[in-house]
């Protein structure tokens, strides 16, 4: 898991033809933590539409609905808040790795 910042953003999250909007509660390079679970299944890939405060073009990836925390005695409700991202292209992961890096304080 990467490290990971707060954040208020929509995000779009879409499969099949489905759409579900939820507010971002933190993000790192290797994906969103939602405020509200989505409703698709575990496990489904899906495609992510966020954009980063301060910035002017919208960040689309693929990415997979996980769970929280697999042995929190909360998990059932913790389900579908966790997305994923798979293989996001490296001017993406450079962008939030920047903000996380500029939230944190840290050089570069």
């Amino acid at each position: 898991m990467s490290l990971r910042v707060p954040i208020a953003v929509p995000v779009e999250i879409s499969a099949d033809g489905r759409r579900a909007f939820r507010l971002a509660r933190s993000i790192g390079e290797d994906g969103l933590r939602l405020q509200r679970p989505v409703p698709f299944e575990p496990r489904r890939p899906v495609m992510v539409r966020f954009g980063l405060p301060g910035e002017t073009v919208a960040i689309k990836l693929r990415a997979e609905v996980g769970n929280t925390d697999a042995d929190d005695d909360a998990a059932e409700r913790s389900q579908g808040r966790e997305l994923f991202f798979i293989e996001p292209p490296e001017t993406e992961r450079a962008q939030v790795r920047h903000y996380v890096a500029t939230r944190l304080g840290l050089p570069g």
